[in-house]
């Protein structure tokens, strides 16, 4: 019984904490500004969900606020599901302050800067097969 809890305690270790590193290449950089993807699994157990998503952070090295821009597309299971999409809900452009960074996360209700990826504890879903942000505009903020 002790090495089934250990065995447990070390895969939820690993699992946590074996993720990519976001700050390992940058997906886009240019204009003092990294635009950065990092899969993440997103647990609520009081829900009873767990997701996997692609986060996206954005570092704004640069002295000036930053308008940043782009539209996601997003593959599932080798299917473009928003390629020929004219849907605002696929176009992100958000502000960046002066040398700070913004970035997606499993607790906000604003899914700009989150892809989804999968369901964890489901296996007939589909999956995100490929993605690409297309379209990447950064500009100073006026």
């Amino acid at each position: 019984m002790k090495n089934l809890i250990l065995s447990l305690l070390v895969f939820s270790v690993f699992n946590a904490f074996g993720q990519p590193s976001i700050k390992d290449a940058p997906y886009h950089s240019e204009k003092d500004v990294s635009i950065y993807l990092s899969f993440k699994d997103c647990i609520n157990s009081a829900k009873g969900t767990a997701k996997q998503y692609l986060f996206i952070e954005i570092i704004n090295s640069s002295t000036s606020n930053m308008i940043v821009s782009f539209d996601k597309e997003m593959w599932y299971d080798g299917v473009c599901q928003t390629c020929e999409s004219s849907s605002n809900e696929y176009k992100v452009e958000v502000t960046v302050p002066a040398n700070s960074k913004i970035a997606g996360d499993c607790d906000s209700t604003d899914k700009n800067l989150r892809i989804f990826s999968k369901m964890l504890n489901l296996n007939k879903v589909r999956k995100l097969t490929k993605y690409e942000l297309k379209n990447i505009n950064i500009e100073n903020a006026q």
